[in-house]
This record gives C-alpha cells, sequence and structure tokens, in this order.
C-alpha cells in the first residue's frame, strides 16, 4: 500500500472540506489538523488558499473527466444516463456536495483562476449531456423541446441545485426531479 505524501494528503481533506464547507468555511489551521502538520508546511506546499482551492478544483475535474471518458457510448443511453446520474444520487444527503457546485456559489470571493476551471467544469458536464441527449434523440417519438445543448444546461443546474436543496430539505427529492428529468428524456 503506498502511503500520500503531505501534499497529496492536504488535497484530498481540501476537496473534502470544500464540499462540507465551501471555500470560506475552513482555514489552514482546520487542514493542518486533520493532516497532523503545522500550517507552515501547508504554505510549503500551498503559498496561499487560492493555489490550494485551484489545485483542488483541477484534482477534482480532472477526475470527472475522466469518468465522463469512462462512460461506454455504445451502452443504451438510459444506462449511459443512469451511470451519470450515480454520483449525484450517492452524494445526496451526504454532508458533502459537488465541488465546482459548491464554490461556485462563492464565485466571487475566487481568484478568476478558479472561476475559469468552475466554467469549465460546468461546460465539460453540459457537453457530455448534450452528446447524451443527442445519442437519444433518434430513439424519441417526439423531439425535445428545446435544444440539447439548453436542455443539458437545465438538466445539470437542476442537479446542482438538487444537491444544494437536498441539504436545506434533508431529502433527496429535487435530485430524483432532475434525474427523472434525464431519463424520461433519454428514454423517449
Amino acid at each position: 500500500m503506498k502511503t500520500q505524501s503531505v501534499r497529496e494528503q492536504l488535497l484530498e481533506h481540501t476537496l473534502v472540506l470544500i464540499r462540507r464547507r465551501g471555500f470560506n468555511g475552513f482555514s489552514y489551521r482546520d487542514l493542518a489538523e486533520l493532516v497532523g502538520v503545522k500550517t507552515s508546511s501547508i504554505h510549503y506546499y500551498f503559498p496561499t488558499k487560492d493555489d490550494l482551492v485551484l489545485e483542488a478544483v483541477k484534482t477534482y475535474s480532472a477526475a470527472m473527466s475522466e469518468r465522463l471518458r469512462s462512460i461506454d457510448t455504445t451502452l443504451p443511453v438510459t444506462e449511459q444516463a443512469a451511470i451519470y446520474l450515480a454520483p449525484f444520487r450517492a452524494s445526496c444527503g451526504s454532508d458533502q456536495i459537488c465541488l465546482c457546485g459548491m464554490l461556485s456559489a462563492e464565485t466571487l470571493c475566487l481568484p478568476e483562476s478558479v472561476h475559469s476551471l468552475l466554467q469549465t467544469f460546468f461546460l465539460m458536464n453540459e457537453q457530455w449531456l448534450t452528446g447524451l441527449l443527442e445519442r437519444a434523440q433518434p430513439q424519441r417519438s417526439t423531439p425535445f423541446p428545446v435544444p440539447p445543448p439548453r436542455l443539458a444546461q437545465v438538466v445539470f443546474g437542476s442537479l446542482q441545485s438538487g444537491l444544494i436543496s437536498a441539504r436545506l430539505f434533508g431529502t433527496s427529492d429535487r435530485v430524483e426531479a432532475a434525474a427523472d428529468t434525464l431519463m424520461a428524456a433519454v428514454s423517449g
């Protein structure tokens, strides 16, 4: 078993802290206590909190990008959609939501470099969903009420909002409503 480096531990804990509390909800002191290092050690790897968050978004986005690439587009579109929706459903009701969704609520206090990566993350998901909807279109008896790129924006936005609402209401209803919308769209 490979032991994680301090840098890897810092990033791993940062991902959890952001998904739980957001950018302003944790400090280097919180992170130092979790990893068991001094705050000066964190500054060695990440001179500023902006640097740390930028790397966290890059790491999270890369994992999502790999996940999207791994969904076999030769599977039936309903199976592709179910695979895509699985992590949204799994995190719903937990103490963590999508890192990029959490940070997007705080975008005005984030550096432009992070803001840009958040936009890229949203666009990556919307583009993947657009492709899914375009693959589903020929199987539908009626056309979509809006073009696939617009529907993709609505679905992804609803999933993000659903995760936030799940925390507020203590129920997965809104995530499931967004998931049902996508499943109905690809089912025809």
